[in-house]
């Protein structure tokens, strides 16, 4: 059975302002003057690309952007692929409908008219303009865009901040040639830092060692998955790490099996901590309703599955983090209030993207009452039409490899009441 896998697609970044002070669109949709790169399309490319698109790239599930939208000749050579992805909506990836714009940390909305203006510009020639003339620097918003990563003592870069403990392998493990879709269990041991102590979380970062790694999961460094970059909580949030914590990392790892295809995988993780004296509200849980009842038919287009979850508690709704493999084609998810009638859609992905894994993150937490009801429902496309689906003869249900599916719908919670625990006395509120 052969593996097809949609090609890897850097990550994009955040709109800000439009440049409609440099060009004005005609009535055939096509600009009065070429655009050039160094008047107003470099800084559109950054705005919506340099996210990922730039020299130091970060590492996101194992994908890295493969050239940076800071350089004219890069921006050049890619010009076609460029104009290609925006025009088939692959690029900026986001898969959140545009419905929720404004709803979401790090949204990734591309304008009509920056779209527009970097089509208009390949299809002119890709022209390069005067660097000497180029548009004034343009602040961009707090993203990777305009952030660097952090260097540490070993020489690795981290997103999230230099870690204030770092665990790692024992020894690289070796992806043999044999292997195609494994998934082994790994406990990491602490590389550097001190964790005699319970220590309070405030963000987790997996650093992928291999391009092979589907995804892993780990019971205290969360969830690497492809174009998903650092966990990250809002200042008073996190969780306790116990004293001398076992940390374990499933790795699922996919690759064609073969001569010659044997890689070395030396996964990093890191954690960043809260400092004795700081506040925790809000101790972060997560819980993933599913539905492993699915049996996706052979050659099926449009296989639907729902779940319904009952929410128990008054609770914070953090983040969402719907996710399912090659087969998944869009996920709804939607909740009922107790003593309202009307259903609200949270999260509606038209278009899902196996490599774009995304963590929806509200700007401001939500409230959801005890009683309320989430349902799940996702699409699944198991015919020839999915490019990537691995074989369209299997009848396919709910299982860890990659071949099989997952239905699932992970969200990040805290309990709706602020705890007051101040952060070196055992639990004292304040």
């Amino acid at each position: 059975m052969k593996l097809f896998q949609k090609s890897s697609r850097a990550l994009t970044g955040i709109l800000a302002f439009s440049v409609f002070s440099f060009y004005s669109i005609n009535s055939f949709g096509q600009f009065d003057t070429a655009p050039t790169y160094y008047d107003g399309v470099r800084d559109a490319l950054i705005r919506n690309c340099a996210e990922c698109h730039r020299d130091d790239a970060p590492n996101l599930g194992g994908i890295s952007a493969p050239f940076s939208v800071f350089s004219y000749e890069q921006a050049k050579v890619w010009a076609p692929v460029i104009a290609l992805r925006l025009q088939d909506g692959t690029m900026p990836p986001w898969g959140a409908h545009r419905q929720h714009q404004g709803t979401f940390k790090n949204e990734r909305y591309i304008s009509d008219f920056d779209k527009a203006l970097i089509i208009n510009w390949v299809e002119r020639g890709a022209l390069e303009g005067d660097a000497l003339a180029r548009t004034a620097h343009q602040e961009f918003g707090k993203t990777f865009a305009n952030n660097v990563p952090s260097q540490a003592s070993d020489g690795s870069l981290w997103w999230m901040g230099v870690p204030d403990a770092l665990v790692a392998f024992p020894e690289p493990i070796e992806v043999c040639e044999e292997a195609s879709d494994w998934q082994p269990t790994i406990r990491m041991e602490l590389a550097d830092g001190d964790l005699s102590q319970p220590r309070w979380v405030k963000a987790t970062e997996i650093r992928p060692g291999s391009s092979t790694m589907h995804h892993s999961v780990s019971n205290y460094l969360g969830v690497a998955v492809p174009g998903r970059g650092p966990q990250v909580y809002p200042d008073g949030w996190g969780f306790l790490l116990p004293a001398d914590p076992f940390i374990s990392i499933n790795m699922h790892y996919a690759k064609d099996a073969g001569p010659g295809t044997a890689v070395e995988d030396n996964t990093a993780g890191g954690f960043l901590f809260y400092e004795p004296g700081d506040i925790i509200d809000y101790v972060v849980e997560n819980t993933i309703p599913m539905n492993t009842d699915i049996v996706i038919p052979p050659g099926d287009p449009n296989y639907m599955a729902t779940h319904e979850h009952v929410i128990e508690d008054d609770i914070l709704l953090l983040a969402l983090a719907p996710h399912a493999h090659y087969r998944g084609k869009a996920v709804k998810l939607e909740l009922e209030l107790p003593g309202v009638d009307e259903i609200e859609t949270l999260l509606w992905v038209p278009d899902y993207d196996f490599n774009w894994q995304f963590h929806y993150e509200y700007h401001e937490p939500r409230f959801v009452p005890a009683g309320a009801k989430l349902y799940v429902t996702w699409w699944f496309d198991n015919s020839l039409d999915n490019p990537a689906n691995p074989d369209s003869t299997a009848e396919v249900r709910y299982g860890p490899r990659s071949v099989d599916e997952m239905m699932n719908a992970r969200y990040y919670f805290t309990k709706a009441q602020p705890q007051g625990i101040v952060v070196g006395e055992k639990f004292q509120k304040v």
